[in-house]
C-alpha cells in the first residue's frame, strides 16, 4: 500500500483518506511502543509489518509532531563509526495515549466492518 500525493496504481491511499495519518500515528507509536528505534527502522517496520509504504518526509515530520506533543522524545545516538542518528523513545504520555487510542480503535472496527459489509453487498462483492 502506497500513501502520497504522487503515488499512482492500485492500492494508493491519499493522505487525507478516512483518517489515515491518525492510523499513521498509532503505526509509529506501536512500533516505538516495543523497542526504541531509528526512523529508517520505523520506515521500515511500517512496511514490513504493517504493509504501508509511507514516504520518509512524512514519517519524520509525523514523529517532530508527536515529539512535540510529549508522545516521545527523542535523543541523539552518536556510538559507533556510522553518523549520529535521533532514537525514538515513547513516554509515559505516549503510552497512555496509545492506551486511549486501543479503546476507540475497539469501538471503531465494528463500524468499519459494518460499513464494508454494506458496500461491499451494495456494489455486488467488489
Amino acid at each position: 500500500m502506497c500513501i502520497g500525493v504522487d503515488c499512482q496504481g492500485e492500492g494508493c491511499i491519499y493522505h487525507g483518506d478516512i483518517g489515515l495519518r491518525g492510523l499513521l500515528n498509532l503505526a509509529i507509536l506501536s512500533i516505538i511502543l516495543w523497542k526504541p528505534a531509528y526512523g529508517s527502522e520505523i520506515h521500515r517496520e511500517l512496511r514490513e509489518r504493517f504493509g504501508v509504504n509511507a514516504p520518509r518526509p512524512l514519517i519524520y515530520t509525523l514523529l517532530r509532531r508527536m515529539e512535540g506533543k510529549g508522545l516521545i522524545v527523542s535523543t541523539w545516538d552518536v556510538e559507533g563509526g556510522g553518523p549520529a542518528r535521533r532514537v525514538y523513545r515513547i513516554t509515559g504520555d505516549g503510552v497512555e495515549y496509545l492506551r486511549g487510542a486501543l479503546e476507540r480503535l475497539r469501538r471503531v472496527v465494528p463500524i468499519i466492518e459494518s460499513i464494508v459489509s454494506f458496500l461491499e453487498e451494495g456494489l455486488g462483492g467488489a
